[in-house]
């Protein structure tokens, strides 16, 4: 693991390597993040793990300085590989971008997740700062979230298939959970005495609802299938409070068909009282069969 003083957002500079982080999750932390995630052992199992998992904030604390009131505005991952958890995971950590955008800094950081020889899982993680820069807005040099934003899929309640549904309770204990497992449990997600004043209650971590929503397009085929090939980009547009609770919906608007199957989809997350949270794209691996609830002789 490569060591070094932490970067601010001065220091950064797009194209830059910052280091290699190894990951020290166990099968045990991967065992506790699906008991999270998906209490009821709906879709994982020893035949498919949860790769994000292994998709925490370890890494990039390592190298930036993340200060209090740091937003994680947009991020997007592609699955190349399922992850063994008895094998060692080492991060490969860069900055994609460092940007101003209508006065505030913000950056990019790509992840390269590796399990032994197999590089599994690319990862970019959108941040802006709090404060305010005296640099003139830029143009990022290219959009992070693999060309998924770039579908024309209409509105997400636009005609498609939509999917089942899974609506969350939110409560201090699930925050409390998750954020020990992903290394998301400052004080805005802990402490209800900093984070109410500012807030209304402890922020959910918005990588809950990501990991729901990979859940909802690993159900269009299979957990192995997902983790393979798998793609999906979502932009954090709101936040989650304790005590409210928040649906994640999912809806496929355009199935392609090359060599397989192919299901370009939106999600969306709402809140209980009607507030978007969370809007993503995916392109999914499907089995029709997936689709059908009802199949008749």
């Amino acid at each position: 693991m490569t060591t070094q003083t932490k970067l601010g957002w001065d220091d950064l500079v797009a194209g830059q390597a910052l280091g290699s982080y190894q990951l020290a999750q166990s099968q045990a932390d991967v065992e506790e993040f699906q008991d999270v995630v998906d209490p009821r052992g709906d879709i994982y199992d020893e035949s498919g793990w949860a790769n994000l998992a292994y998709d925490t904030l370890h890494a990039v604390k390592q190298f930036v300085d993340l200060p209090q009131g740091t937003v994680h505005s947009k991020e997007a991952v592609a699955f190349h590989h399922p992850i063994d958890p008895s094998t060692e995971c080492l991060v490969d950590v860069a900055v994609a971008d460092r940007f101003t955008r209508r006065g505030r800094p913000g950056f990019v950081i790509e992840n390269r997740i590796t399990s032994g020889e197999e590089h599994c899982m690319t990862v970019y993680k959108t941040f802006v700062l709090p404060g305010t820069s005296e640099e003139s807005d830029t143009q990022g040099n290219r959009a992070f979230d693999f060309g998924l934003f770039d579908m024309d899929l209409g509105e997400p309640d636009m005609p498609g298939i939509a999917l089942e549904s899974y609506e969350i309770p939110i409560n201090q204990n699930l925050i409390d959970r998750f954020g020990k497992v992903t290394a998301t449990d400052g004080p805005i997600h802990s402490d209800p005495a900093v984070a109410t004043p500012i807030y209304g209650g402890t922020l959910l971590q918005a990588m809950y609802i990501f990991e729901i929503a990979t859940q909802a397009m690993s159900r269009l085929s299979s957990v192995s299938r997902w983790s393979v090939s798998g793609k999906i980009a979502a932009k954090i547009v709101g936040s989650t409070i304790s005590g409210e609770s928040v649906t994640v919906a999912a809806r496929v608007h355009e199935v392609v068909i090359n060599e397989a199957a192919r299901a370009m989809c939106s999600i969306t997350a709402t809140t209980n009282n009607g507030k978007t949270v969370f809007l993503a794209r995916a392109d999914a691996p499907l089995e029709a069969i997936r689709l059908i609830k009802d199949v008749r002789p």
